[in-house]
């Protein structure tokens, strides 16, 4: 090799640190921090971990990060045998800085909404405030977590600020969105879900795009940090707005007296330019409800207007209500009322599968009851109590007994098995939001 002399140029250094970067993901040695262990950050710290990578994961919750060192799972995707099957390369601590010596943090956070429907970046910006110290040269910093286009960018600016290193050129930054889907039944996982990546510099991009690699069969690198961002607020709000859609389908349908579940399974038929979407109570979770307002938000920002959105999410917002305002009308059909009636939900969960209350319809719904005057009981296996706000809700079995002792029923978030159970017959109306339940003379549908 010649030698070189003179003053090293940064672009000697970048091209120098780039061979190591490759050989340590080559060879398995390069460290990955995870700061963030919930439904995003532990799968995929398992995921490098299982590829062989040395993998810490940080997390404010001390009972999380003792599960995690003990191999007890926390999530529906994420088995004890798979924890326990990577315990001598994946490990967790509750202290910034045991992630000393990462070569790449990833940031796994959540982002939710404030108040005024504004995107709180606290957990985002306190992280990167636990990042700031451990920022060394060649480091390669990603964001994981769904944010407004520019976050990414302003976190790095904020990183160069407190440590005095540039961005792209002294370490790395990159936007590599999450996809993960709880609980889901379809086959796709961390593995299979193709991964977009988005860099600060297209050497950034590259080194991202290598370490996902490792996880991911399939990475799509994208021009710029910003392109990232938008793409997932956008997948999200797509699904938005055609929920919506489906939501004023159904509407129709009761009225036209048309099954819609098969209007819409119809139309699925069509080989290309459908996706089938599928009526219910609303939509929870840190995703649907969520990220439409970061596209709101930056529309507001560059001074122009999303009303088709606007329109989606305001449709979606009452849909709660609008299914507590249907059972008030079945019960004026029988003479009675929701005042002092026993009414059983059936699934308070966001989502079936998964015990994620965030967002959940069912809060709003049973919120909605209670002020009618209603005596709200559940029942959802995968979550074992239930206090909102301040008051408890009665969690009930599902069993004939419990079920005689409800004027209703309301199927808001399918539980596995009881799609078909012939005890939905037992109560003298059952509400299905969902349009899935086998036809019978009490099932009335929203």
């Amino acid at each position: 090799m010649a030698e070189t002399t003179g003053v090293l140029t940064p672009e000697f250094h970048q091209r120098d640190g780039a061979t190591r970067f490759d050989e340590m993901i080559e060879r398995r040695t390069l460290r990955v921090g995870i700061v963030g262990l919930g439904y995003t950050g532990l799968p995929l710290g398992l995921g490098f971990a299982t590829a062989g990578f040395p993998v810490r994961g940080l997390d404010t919750d001390t009972h999380r990060v003792g599960q995690v060192i003990r191999g007890e799972s926390y999530l529906p995707d994420v088995s004890d045998a798979e924890l326990a099957a990577a315990a001598d390369r994946l490990s967790a601590t509750t202290e910034p800085g045991e992630l000393a010596g990462s070569d790449a943090l990833i940031v796994c956070v959540p982002t939710p909404v404030t108040g005024d429907q504004q995107a709180n970046l606290d957990y985002v910006e306190s992280a990167m405030d636990s990042v700031a110290p451990l920022l060394r040269r060649g480091m390669l910093i990603v964001l994981q977590s769904t944010v407004p286009a520019g976050t990414t960018a302003a976190a790095a600016a904020k990183l160069a600020r407190a440590t005095g290193l540039e961005p792209g050129t002294d370490f790395h930054v990159a936007m590599a969105p999450e996809r993960v889907d709880p609980a889901n039944t379809n086959g796709w996982n961390l593995a299979n879900t193709p991964k977009v990546v988005g860099g600060l510099t297209k050497e950034c991009t590259r080194r991202a795009a290598a370490l996902f690699g490792q996880v991911c069969e399939t990475v799509v690198p994208v021009s710029q940090l910003e392109v990232a961002e938008l793409s997932k607020v956008f997948e999200n709000t797509f699904r938005l707005v055609n929920i919506s859609l489906t939501l004023e389908l159904s509407d129709l349908c009761r009225q036209l007296d048309i099954p819609v579940r098969e209007v819409i399974d119809a139309a699925s038929t069509k080989p290309y330019g459908f996706l089938a979407h599928y009526p219910g109570p609303g939509v929870g979770g840190e995703c649907i409800p969520v990220d439409p307002l970061f596209l709101r938000e930056a529309a507001a920002a560059a001074g122009t207007e999303t009303k088709l959105v606007d329109a989606a999410y305001e449709r979606i917002e009452r849909r709660p209500r609008q299914v507590v305002d249907r059972l008030a009308e079945l019960f004026a059909e029988r003479g009675s009322s929701l005042h002092g009636a026993h009414v059983l939900i059936v699934g308070v969960s966001y989502k079936s599968g998964v015990a994620d209350l965030r967002n959940a319809p069912a809060l709003e719904i049973i919120r909605g009851l209670r002020a009618a005057g209603a005596r709200v009981s559940y029942h959802d296996p995968l979550v074992p109590s239930l206090a909102l706000d301040g008051e408890p809700v009665k969690a009930v079995g599902w069993s004939a007994v419990e079920l005689a002792q409800q004027d209703a029923a309301v199927l808001v978030t399918p539980v596995p098995g009881l799609e078909r159970d012939l005890l939905w017959r037992i109560p003298p109306l059952v509400l299905d939001t969902h349009n899935t339940l086998s036809p019978a003379s009490a099932v009335a549908v929203l």
